[in-house]
């Protein structure tokens, strides 16, 4: 019996041998945490890391402590995506380590870690702290900002970009708008002029949170437009941009923002003073400069008291149009406002252009005449049939007009023996007198779309799914929507992330004209369509900030 069993217990004991010697399974996350406190502890951080393995969370808290490998452990727990770390992640920008602030930083936005308010405003406040750190804390104050923490943030704001980034303005500005808080709008506008060593600036941000913080600016945007900001006219004048229109331009922009009756008067008073071109700008690059801010500011102050909606802009912007030292871009800047702003007072002055057709030869005077009337007849809205059958009959006669250009120059071509003479009177049929034909077919598209809707907005909301001419024409029509707004909103609401971009503007300024916060839910929903491919398309980041600034505008009403 005894000799029977040696056998068996001798294998037992081998058996045992073996299952302790076992290898440990490197696929497994204890085998890689047991290494931590050994010489394998770099292999084994990165490991984890790479495992993604939640059950390493606490182990590599633990690692942390030591204060060695610490950036191998925050990419380790960056990887591993366990909001657990959280307290690791702010030691991390509590530190002097620049390196660790960003990824560390990165990881608390993406866990809403808001609970840390007061160490990030300390860490923001703290001039001696690395620049990385304060960043990732401005971010999370950005993301979620606090009412106490109004005045230490509008510091940060009112910082200068040479000292600090100027995204931690950018930040700091963004939390206030949030907060509405008032105390912050001299730097917000102080901000819209604000640049770095680099050029870079916050003004998108700024112009963002100025409109978030509502009407309750438009007092002080009204002394900036008077030329009586004195933050903002020491550094125009410093920087010398203090002539020529861009500091009007950037405060009518805001202006639009907040549609507001007082703000009215100053435009129109702003809208008639020029500036001459100072005699210290000799370079023509910045003499062309010097004109194009000009441009801007009459395109500017045109599109807020369109955006107003106030029908006394009428004769001032005619006036730009009838005036015969102004440039051409000044001109078209006005004809294409007077659409948007939709009164019906305007045709006759536009129709009167209209009918002064230009000379064959004179293909800016031509390229005027062409806007004038794709912008008058998006103006014309139905409501008088006269107006519409005169409209339809000018059209034809300037069609008529140009034919008999085409008609003539093809005969003068081909009697001509020059063989340059032929190649410019072919030049001037196809890129002239045919583009011009083209261009006024489209206006009497939008004539024939006038006659089978009229002023009924449910019949617009089906033409926005036509060609290109008749489709912007009902988004001017639904913009401009008198009675059966709710129809106009839903129509517009619809193709606000059209891949035509001039419609897609269009129902910006008809949403932002016809809709109040009622119409946020429809704006935001397009916004997080757009956002979400914005992830994938960096070049969609703009339409996503058009429609954050829709939806500020449209919390002010």
């Amino acid at each position: 019996m005894r000799a029977w069993l040696r056998p068996v217990a001798l294998s037992l004991v081998v058996g045992a041998s073996v299952v302790g010697c076992a290898a440990p399974d490197p696929n497994a996350p204890e085998t890689w945490i047991g290494k931590l406190e050994g010489g394998e502890r770099m292999a084994a951080i990165q490991k984890l890391g790479e495992m993604k393995a939640k059950v390493a969370v606490e182990p590599l808290k633990n690692a942390w402590k030591s204060g060695l490998d610490r950036s191998h452990i925050i990419a380790a727990l960056v990887k591993i995506d366990d909001p657990a770390a959280k307290s690791v992640m702010l030691e991390a920008i509590q530190g002097t380590d620049a390196q660790l602030a960003e990824p560390a930083g990165k990881a608390l936005l993406k866990w809403e870690a808001k609970e840390y308010a007061d160490q990030y405003l300390a860490i923001a406040s703290n001039l001696k702290a690395p620049k990385e750190s304060r960043n990732a804390a401005l971010e999370m104050l950005a993301k979620f900002p606090e009412p106490r923490f109004v005045d230490a943030l509008v510091p940060i704001l009112e910082g200068d970009p040479e000292r600090d980034p100027i995204v931690f303005n950018g930040h700091a500005a963004e939390a206030l708008g949030k907060l509405k808080a008032e105390k912050a709008i001299p730097g917000l506008i102080a901000c819209m002029w604000l640049d770095d060593h680099l050029r870079r600036n916050e003004v998108a941000r700024c112009r963002l949170a100025l409109t978030r913080v509502g009407p309750k600016a438009v007092p002080a945007l009204v002394e900036t437009l008077e030329r009586k900001n004195r933050t903002v006219e020491e550094r125009a004048r410093k920087l010398q941009y203090d002539k020529g229109g861009l500091i009007e331009a950037k405060v009518a922009e805001a202006l639009g923002d907040m549609p507001d009756p007082a703000a009215v008067e100053p435009l129109l008073a702003t809208l008639k003073q020029f500036d001459e071109m100072p005699s210290y700008i000799n370079d023509p690059r910045k003499q062309q400069a010097f004109v194009m801010s000009g441009v801007q500011k009459i395109i500017s102050i045109a599109s807020a008291l369109a955006s107003i909606g106030d029908e006394r802009a009428v004769d001032a912007l005619l006036g730009i149009l009838e005036d015969k030292e102004l440039v051409l871009e000044h001109k078209l800047a006005a004809v294409q406002q007077l659409a948007f702003l939709g009164s019906q007072k305007a045709v006759p002055g536009l129709m009167k252009a209209l009918a002064k057709i230009p000379d064959a030869e004179d293909p800016v005077s031509n390229g005027l005449h062409v806007q004038i009337a794709l912008n008058t007849a998006n103006l014309v809205d139905g409501s008088d049939p006269k107006a519409v059958a005169a409209l339809d009959k000018q059209l034809a006669a300037i069609q008529a007009k140009i034919a008999q250009w085409i008609d003539a120059a093809e005969k003068k071509r081909a009697a001509a023996t020059d063989p340059q003479e032929k190649a410019v009177l072919r030049e001037n049929i196809e890129k002239g007198y045919k583009a011009w034909s083209k261009s006024h077919a489209e206006a009497q598209a939008k004539v024939e779309a006038l006659k089978a809707c009229g002023v009924d907005a449910t019949c617009w909301v089906g033409k926005l799914k036509e060609g290109e001419a008749v489709r912007n024409k009902a988004g001017y029509q639904l913009a401009n929507e008198k009675t059966n707004r709710d129809a106009a909103l839903q129509g517009l609401a619809g193709v606000l992330q059209s891949d035509d971009l001039v419609l897609a503007n269009i129902a910006v300024f008809g949403i932002a004209r016809l809709g109040g916060k009622t119409a946020v839910p429809v704006v935001q929903a397009t916004r997080d369509i757009v956002a979400a491919k914005a992830e994938k398309d960096r070049r969609l980041d703009g339409a996503v900030y058009t429609m954050d600034l829709l939806m500020a505008r449209l919390e002010n009403k």
